[in-house]
């Protein structure tokens, strides 16, 4: 068995979460997990990639190589796309539908892609998968900063690898206190976007 996993999104997203929550899962049952992230410039706002190999084989490398990745989680829409090459021909992806404009962007220098542009590109480059509105969710529950609890609600939902109730157990237990109530919420909310 082996499940490459790649989180594409920007500080301050929750992405390293999100992936200390799949790691403990896969550590809890017994599998080897390597994991690594890549973080840009600036700790929030800037370009967060962690990597995430499960396997009940040895593992060489902490980095999933491109077009070999099982499953791509999209945090934010440019990030996801600076990284769909990642993912294999049999995998699939989640993309929440939220642009964080980039300093480049914001200065006139880059030009953002419409919301759009977005979803073609994405559909032109992987048939399978689920583009959601995370943030929307998350700040409807009364914070964005629990869009990545609402991705991993998602991904526990539509992929059986990630057993839904223990993923939510795992939530539970390394949530901050004072963040638990709301991650739970969070979690259940995923679950009802797909």
């Amino acid at each position: 068995m082996k499940k490459d996993i790649l989180i594409a999104g920007v500080g301050g997203q929750g992405s390293l979460f999100a992936t200390n929550v799949l790691c403990q899962y896969a550590l809890e049952r017994g599998l080897n997990v390597l994991g690594t992230e890549t973080i840009g410039a600036a700790q929030r706002g800037g370009s967060v990639v962690s990597h995430m190999r499960i396997s009940d084989q040895p593992i060489y490398s902490p980095l999933v190589p491109p077009g070999r990745g099982d499953v791509l989680l999209g945090m934010e829409s440019i990030e996801f796309l600076r990284n769909i090459k990642i993912l294999a021909r049999n995998g699939y992806y989640i993309l929440n539908l939220y642009s964080l404009p980039t300093v480049y962007t914001n200065l006139g220098i880059d030009r953002y892609p419409s919301e759009d542009e977005i979803v073609a590109a994405v559909k032109e480059a992987c048939e399978k998968g689920y583009i959601i509105p995370a943030t929307v969710k998350a700040a409807e529950l009364g914070n964005t900063q629990m869009t990545n609890v609402v991705m991993l609600g998602v991904l526990g939902k539509v992929d059986d690898f990630f057993e839904y109730s223990e993923v939510k157990k795992i939530v539970e237990k390394i949530s901050p206190k004072k963040f638990l109530k709301e991650n739970l919420m969070a979690y259940e909310a995923g679950r009802e976007l797909v």
